[in-house]
C-alpha cells in the first residue's frame, strides 16, 4: 500500500511533468496507433480534478482494420484458477490486435468468473444472451456501432407442434429453466443442481440471431450434471418442471429444432450483428446525456461516485470510440457517469454506453497498458473489444534505443524516459517523436505518451516503445525505496 507522501509524490512527479511542457493544466498528446486507429490521451493536474483520459477513435471503413468481441481465453469457462478469464493485455497480445479494451461485468471472484452478465456475439455466433434491459453495443456487418437495450426471445420446438422457451445460452442453470450450451462454454455444463440433460447432434451450427438450428436427440440424461458437451452438437439442460418436460418429451432419434432472437428496442437488426458486447447504462443517446438509472436497474450511488471507468461511443460519422478514465489514483481520481457522458459527448460521440471499471479498467496496445491501473496490475476479466488494423508506414529507426537516469528505479519518483538512435545515440527527431508509442509491462506503473514514468510497484519489467511495425523494450528494476547508506559509528581518538 502507498503512504500519504509517496501518493502526494506520484501527483506532484505529473505536476512538475505537465508544467514543465506548457503553463496550462491539461496536456493532451495524439497518436496514430495504425492505419485508422487513433489515440488522444488527455492529462489534467489541476489540483481538485487530476484525470487521465485516453480516447481511442477507431475507423471502421479504413483498410485492415477489423472490430471484435472476444472472450478470455476463447471460452467462458475452464478448469484453470482463472476461470475462463484472462487479462487484456494477453487478449490483445496473443489475438496479434492492434488495440483492446476491457468490456462486459462479470462474476468476479466466483467460479463463474468467466460468464459475461450480458450479451456477447463473436463473429456473428451468439455466446451469451442479453441480461433484462442492460445497455449493449453491437457492431454490425458494415462495420458500424450501434447500441441498444435488448430483449431476449429464445425457443425450442418439437415435431409435435409443442414449443417451450429457452431461458439462455452458456450460462448456469435456475429453477425450471431450459438453458442451451454449446461448445463456447465449456467441454461439459458444469451443473449446480441435478435435471436432465439432452444430447444433441446439430446439423447447422454456429447458433446465430434469427436461425433455426435443427437438432436430433443423441441421449436423454435425468438426473444428470457436467454432461460433456459434444463439439459438433448442443446439449438442453432443464430443471424443475421444465425437467419434466423434456424427459416426457424427448427420447434419442427425435427431432426437434432451437431458435434465438433479439428484440430490439432501438432499431437494430440483429440479425445483422457481428459482434457485441453488454455493459450499463446508456450514458449518452443522440447527442444529450442519457443514464437510464431505473430503466436498467442501476443504483444511484453507482453513477454519482468516482471510479476509474471505460466507455464506447460512436461519432456521427460512423467512428468507433472506445475511452478509459482512470481512477482512484492521487494522478486520476476517477469519474462519475454524468461527468463521463459530457467527456465522450465533447470528444466528439454522439451515442456512448458505459462498461465494466473500477480494476477492470484497461487500454492495452499490442500487449503493452497504455493506461493507469487502479489497482497497479492488471485483472482478468471474462470479456473485452478488440481492434486489428495494418501497421502505420514509417522507415525503421537504426539502433532505436530507450535511455533512462539508472537502471535501479524507485517506486513514486517519476523518471523521463528518451530516446536516441543510430550509432552516435542521437536524439530523434519530433516527426519521429509523434509517431512513438509507449507502454508499460504489467504492474510497472503509468508512462504518458511523451514517454514520462511514473513506477507504481517494486518489480523487474519492460518498458516497450512501438514506432510504426518496430518494436524496442527495456527491463528496469523498481525498488521500493532508495537504499540509505550505511551509517559509521565515530570511534573515539583515545579507542583508536
Amino acid at each position: 500500500m502507498l503512504t500519504r507522501f509517496r501518493f502526494y509524490s506520484l501527483s506532484l512527479c505529473l505536476i512538475l511533468l505537465v508544467s514543465a511542457s506548457c503553463s496550462a493544466a491539461t496536456t493532451t498528446t495524439t497518436r496514430e496507433l495504425a492505419q485508422g486507429v487513433v489515440l488522444y490521451q488527455e492529462i489534467n493536474t489541476t489540483s481538485d480534478a487530476q484525470l487521465i483520459i485516453n480516447a481511442v477513435t477507431v475507423d471502421p471503413k479504413a483498410e485492415g482494420v477489423a472490430i471484435k468481441a472476444a472472450i478470455g481465453q476463447d471460452v467462458i469457462l475452464t478448469e484453470q484458477p482463472t476461470k475462463g478469464c484472462e487479462t487484456i493485455g494477453s487478449m490483445t497480445g496473443r489475438r496479434g490486435a492492434v488495440l483492446g479494451v476491457n468490456a462486459d461485468f462479470f462474476p468476479m471472484g466466483t467460479d463463474r468468473a468467466g460468464d459475461p452478465l450480458g450479451v456477447c456475439i463473436i463473429d456473428g455466433e451468439l455466446v451469451s444472451e442479453p441480461s433484462f434491459r442492460h445497455a449493449v453495443a453491437a457492431i454490425l456487418a458494415d462495420g458500424t456501432c450501434r447500441f441498444d437495450n435488448p430483449i431476449w426471445q429464445a425457443k425450442l420446438s418439437l415435431t409435435s407442434g409443442v414449443s417451450r422457451q429457452i431461458d439462455g445460452i452458456n450460462r448456469d442453470r435456475e429453477t425450471n429453466q431450459v438453458i442451451a450450451y454449446t461448445g463456447m462454454f465449456d467441454s461439459q455444463t458444469r451443473s449446480k443442481y441435478k435435471g436432465t440433460e439432452i444430447i444433441c447432434s446439430a446439423e447447422n451450427l454456429p447458433v446465430q440471431c434469427g436461425k433455426t438450428i435443427n437438432l436430433t436427440v443423441v441421449e436423454v440424461r435425468p438426473d444428470s450434471v457436467h454432461t460433456p458437451i459434444p463439439k459438433d452438437g448442443m446439449v438442453l439442460s432443464a430443471g424443475g418442471p421444465a425437467a419434466s418436460f423434456l424427459k416426457a418429451n424427448l427420447k434419442p432419434g427425435d427431432k426437434l429444432t432451437v431458435r434465438f432472437d433479439i428484440k430490439s428496442t432501438n432499431g437494430i437488426d440483429w440479425t445483422q450483428v457481428q459482434q457485441a458486447v453488454g455493459g450499463r447504462p446508456w450514458i449518452l443517446k443522440d447527442g444529450k446525456e442519457h443514464i437510464s438509472l431505473e430503466y436498467e436497474r442501476v443504483g444511484a450511488s453507482f453513477s454519482t461516485a468516482r471510479h476509474p471507468r471505460t466507455a464506447l461511443g460512436a461519432t456521427a460519422d460512423g467512428k468507433l470510440m472506445m475511452v478509459t478514465v482512470d481512477g482512484r489514483q492521487s494522478i486520476s481520481r476517477g469519474i462519475n457517469l454524468p461527468d463521463l457522458s459530457a467527456v465522450m459527448k465533447r470528444l466528439g460521440a454522439t451515442d456512448a454506453i458505459n462498461l465494466d471499471g473500477g480494476g477492470s479498467t484497461t487500454m492495452s496496445y499490442r500487449g503493452g497498458i497504455v493506461n493507469s491501473l487502479s489497482g497497479g496490475i492488471m485483472r482478468n476479466v471474462a470479456n473485452g473489444v478488440l481492434v486489428f488494423a495494418n501497421p502505420v508506414v514509417v522507415d525503421e529507426i537504426p539502433n532505436l534505443s530507450i535511455c533512462a537516469p539508472g537502471s535501479d528505479l524507485v517506486v513514486g519518483n517519476g523518471v523521463q524516459l528518451s530516446l536516441t538512435q543510430g550509432e552516435d545515440g542521437c536524439p530523434l527527431s519530433k516527426e519521429q517523436l509523434d509517431k512513438i508509442i509507449w507502454t508499460v509491462s504489467n504492474g510497472m506503473g503509468f508512462v504518458n505518451q511523451q514517454g514520462y514514468w511514473i513506477p507504481s510497484r517494486a518489480r523487474k519489467g519492460p518498458i516497450t516503445v512501438f514506432y510504426g511495425s518496430q518494436q524496442v523494450s527495456v527491463d528496469f528494476n523498481v525498488i521500493a525505496e532508495q537504499p540509505k547508506e550505511p551509517e559509521v559509528e565515530e570511534v573515539p581518538a583515545s579507542v583508536r
